[in-house]
């Protein structure tokens, strides 16, 4: 919608909420943005109150710190493995994160006993000095006016906002004192940050712009948030995933993942991409910050046993065609079982794909397996049948008769 009139500034809406922070005044500023767009200042503006509400991170100058964050999208593992690379090529690395749907980096990290999330800034120091490496919670002490305007935005469906969406993103990154920045843009129609290509290209060039009014270098990435990345959707898939990585035995789809978060991260950080990252350094990435922050290698691996042998159940396909996921309705799947259970980040369920989206199947073929806590399972597998189709079809070439 076009208008020469606006009722109020964006900088008084923006000043009221940061001050009150009520309901109102939360619904006046989303109202606002649902309307006009936020210019790069008024961005900063917001994300720099946002950082402000809650204890902010500083390092000395010569403490260069680093991050890819993501704009959210099921199956993507990038802010559980680009640390490890980012970390890996010698750079250091404060994560500051939310919860994902289905599972986000933070959420699935909380699912190792002991591991600790929700730190105090003396701590995030300390596991800092000792490791370089830290991720941990946007809550109470941390951008608090953020995840508060977060949950308002989800309640009242209004989270693919993207002048919003860039001030959360950049509030965690100046709160955490973060001045490199790689954000991978999830693009899908139920992405949270671009429907399409261009709107994503759009809204990443915008981000750039407002990182570099607040002195931060940041650089974009477009990647598929339709099709499956990779094959293990859930919280405790995401550690049996990180696990098969670490062993060398995933599939071929999970490689090719790893590659493009590797790429991902030597893009920001200016490396040779040509000399390669071995195995073993992100796993040593890794073990050190599961015992820095209180969890220990042996808990992750169990998680990882454990979840394996809970995928039971199966579905295969009831007959041949190309075989389509619908990827939201998949998250959604297991989302709606998530809502069940009122543990803090709980897992009860979980899938791993056995076949790629738009993969010739024939009837029989093994789709995927998965796993389902309670009295669910019926349920869940029920929904996953209804994100799965396999189109029917008769195809033919072009042919030249050579007599």
């Amino acid at each position: 919608m076009s208008s020469t009139f606006k009722p109020y500034p964006a900088e008084q809406l923006i000043s009221e909420f940061l001050k009150n922070s009520d309901e109102n005044s939360m619904s006046n500023l989303i109202n606002h943005c649902k309307l006009y767009e936020l210019n790069e200042n008024e961005i900063l503006l917001l994300a720099k109150g946002l950082a402000e509400s809650g204890e902010q991170i500083r390092f000395p100058v010569i403490e260069k710190v680093y991050d890819i964050p993501s704009t959210g999208g099921p199956s993507s593992l990038s802010t559980l493995l680009s640390p490890l690379f980012l970390k890996a090529l010698g750079k250091n690395v404060l994560k500051l994160g939310v919860p994902g749907r289905p599972a986000g980096g933070i959420d699935v990290l909380a699912q190792i006993k002991g591991y600790q999330i929700n730190p105090n800034i003396d701590e995030v120091k300390k596991w800092f000095s000792s490791s370089g490496y830290v991720h941990f919670l946007a809550k109470d002490n941390f951008t608090p006016l953020d995840a508060k305007l977060f949950q308002f935005r989800k309640k009242n469906n209004a989270i693919d906002i993207s002048s919003l969406v860039i001030a959360s993103l950049l509030s965690k990154k100046i709160a955490a004192g973060v001045q490199h920045i790689g954000l991978d843009i999830r693009v899908s129609k139920f992405g949270n940050f671009g429907k399409t290509i261009e709107e994503a290209s759009e809204n990443g060039i915008k981000f750039n712009k407002v990182a570099k009014l607040a002195g931060l270098e940041s650089k974009c990435f477009l990647t598929n948030g339709v099709s499956p990345q990779q094959p293990y959707i859930g919280r405790g898939e995401s550690i049996l995933a990180l696990h098969k990585i670490f062993n060398n035995s995933g599939d071929q789809l999970l490689k090719k993942h790893v590659a493009q978060c590797y790429r991902m991260a030597y893009s920001i950080c200016k490396c040779d991409y040509s000399k390669g990252i071995s195995i073993l350094s992100i796993l040593n990435a890794f073990e050190e910050n599961v015992i820095v922050q209180g969890g220990s290698m042996d808990a992750f691996r169990e998680i990882a046993t454990i979840i394996e042998g809970e995928h039971k159940c199966a579905i295969y396909a009831t007959t041949s065609g190309i075989f389509k996921i619908d990827l939201e309705k998949l998250r959604d799947s297991i989302i709606a079982i998530q809502n069940k259970f009122d543990d803090v980040f709980p897992d009860p369920a979980g899938v791993i794909l056995k076949s790629s989206s738009n993969d010739f199947v024939t009837e029989g073929d093994l789709l995927c397996t998965y796993r389902c806590k309670g009295n669910y399972w019926i349920e869940f597998e029920q929904s996953l049948k209804e994100a799965f189709t396999i189109d029917n079809f008769i195809y033919s070439t072009d042919f030249k008769e050579i007599m």
